[in-house]
Order: C-alpha cells, then sequence, then structure tokens
C-alpha cells in the first residue's frame, strides 16, 4: 500500500514551488502526483497568513512577504516541523472565530451510509432502484467505500466560516454521488448530525424554505455543469455557489433572491427531460 503521506505537500515545498515556477495552480502545484484538493486548501491558509496572493480566481503567486521568506530574509514561527499557519494568520474574519464544524469523532463512514440507508428503507421516502432490483439497491449502498467517506471528513476545511463549511458539504457527499439516490438528503441529514455533535444550533427554518428548489438545481448543476472528483473537492465552483447562497440565508436569516419564476415542478420536469435526452 502506498505511503498516505505521498499525496499530500507541505507549506514550505508549496512555497518553493511559487519561488521557481511563478503564478500557479493547486492542479500545476499538486502536479498530477499530489491531493489537489489538499494542496487549494493549504493555498489559502497561506493567502491569510500573507505568504501568497491570489491574483485571479485560482491562481497564486507568492506576495512580497513570501518572497522574503523563500529568500531567507525573514523567519517564520514553526511547530512540529512545519510553519505554523495557525499562529501566523493575520485576518481572522469574525465569522471564522465563531460556531465551525471541527470534530468528526463522533461520525464515521457507516455512520453516513445508515443515513442513506434510512432514506431508502423508509416507505414513506422516494428511493430509485438500481436495475428495479431491492437486492442490486441494498447492496450498492453498502459497497460504498469507507475510506472514500473517511476522506472526504479526513480532508474536510475545518477552519473555514460555518457557512462555507456546510457548502462544501453538501457539495462533496451530492457531488460525489456515493450512493444510488438520496445523495441530497443524506448529506442534509448527516450535516444536521455534524452541527449538533459539534454544539451548534440548527436554525429553526431547517433544511431551508427553498430546499426543493435549490435540491433541483443543484441536480443540474451537478448534471450538466460540475464534476465533483477527489482531486477538486473543495472547489469553490458553480455547485458550491449554490449551496452557500443557501446556507447563508438559512444561518443569516438573509434574503435568498429567486432569479426567476420557473415553477419548482417546471424545473423537475425540466431536469427529468434534460437526462432522457443525454441518456439517448
Amino acid at each position: 500500500m502506498p505511503d498516505e503521506q505521498q499525496g499530500y505537500v507541505s507549506f514550505d515545498e508549496i512555497i518553493a514551488y511559487l519561488r521557481s515556477n511563478g503564478e500557479s495552480s493547486p492542479a500545476d502545484i499538486s502536479e498530477s502526483r499530489r491531493r489537489e484538493n489538499v494542496v487549494r486548501l493549504q493555498c489559502r491558509a497561506l493567502q491569510e497568513c500573507g505568504l501568497v496572493v491570489q491574483v485571479t480566481h485560482g491562481i497564486y503567486t507568492l506576495s512580497e512577504r513570501g518572497h522574503r521568506y523563500a529568500d531567507d530574509e525573514i523567519e517564520l514561527p514553526r511547530e512540529d516541523g512545519e510553519i505554523d499557519i495557525e499562529g501566523l494568520r493575520t485576518e481572522r474574519p469574525q465569522a471564522r472565530r465563531g460556531s465551525r464544524i471541527t470534530d468528526f469523532s463522533e461520525i464515521d463512514a457507516e455512520t453516513i451510509k445508515r443515513f442513506n440507508y434510512a432514506f431508502y428503507s423508509n416507505s414513506r421516502d422516494r428511493y430509485g432502484l438500481v436495475n428495479c432490483s431491492s437486492e442490486t439497491t441494498e447492496r450498492r449502498i453498502s459497497n460504498v467505500k469507507d475510506f472514500q467517506l473517511d476522506r472526504v471528513m479526513r480532508e474536510f476545511p475545518t477552519d473555514e466560516p460555518l457557512s462555507q463549511q456546510c457548502a462544501h458539504w453538501v457539495r462533496a457527499i451530492s457531488g460525489k454521488h456515493f450512493f444510488p439516490d438520496a445523495n441530497h438528503r443524506t448529506a442534509m441529514g448527516s450535516l444536521a448530525a455534524l452541527l449538533q455533535l459539534n454544539g451548534i444550533d440548527i436554525p429553526p427554518a431547517w433544511p431551508g424554505r427553498h430546499i426543493d428548489r435549490t435540491v433541483l438545481k443543484s441536480k443540474f448543476v451537478r448534471n450538466f455543469v460540475v464534476d465533483v472528483r477527489f482531486d477538486n473537492l473543495w472547489r469553490r465552483d458553480e455547485q458550491y455557489i449554490l449551496w452557500h447562497r443557501h446556507f447563508t440565508a438559512l444561518f443569516h436569516d438573509s434574503k435568498e433572491r429567486q432569479s426567476h419564476r420557473i415553477s419548482t415542478q417546471r424545473l423537475k420536469e425540466s431536469l427529468e427531460n434534460a437526462r432522457k435526452t443525454v441518456r439517448r
């Protein structure tokens, strides 16, 4: 089995890469050998520390301070052989100091699978069967790889504001589409459990006034716009933006504006028609 650490890159290695190569994306830095989704989070952390700057969306370069560190002109505090990122964060938004999801000790891959199985087994919930077979569907649920769900939890961005974390979680679980059906419901159900386990109050309006419409939009985006993979798991793409808007309205009681008046039913019918067209 390959060494788990081979999939990761240190903060010093990122700085050295940017010093040698200039403006680069997380994909460039990962060089197809490291975990791009983790590199993306590391670049954001270095940006908060004033060591890199984002020249445009997803493209980073060293700041003046970063160049001085790379050229050994200044020293930075270190912890366990790495740059002490927490000690270096120069600007911490108020939201970052608030409630966040940081503890996964009481939830594991089997817990998330049980959430999905509950939707399958509950007669009140609609769940699409694989090849019209209950046996095949149950096998597909149980065969979801634990290590893949574990990876989502292990690499989760625990230092981002809560509404961003929620958007990342739903995008990851529904976007990767681990289960035959009810991936959005599984994402929302497991997210509610995570909030409770982390001592975070669930908003009274949970899961949100427009949840059905948001899920439909999310399905459109997942099917026809984005491709959620492990190497881009924490990317802030169209699906992330959709869910971030939803959770910002939910947690901060802000007005969620609808961009058009198409009914939810018509959206649902359009999604089904589009899926049929793609299958032909």
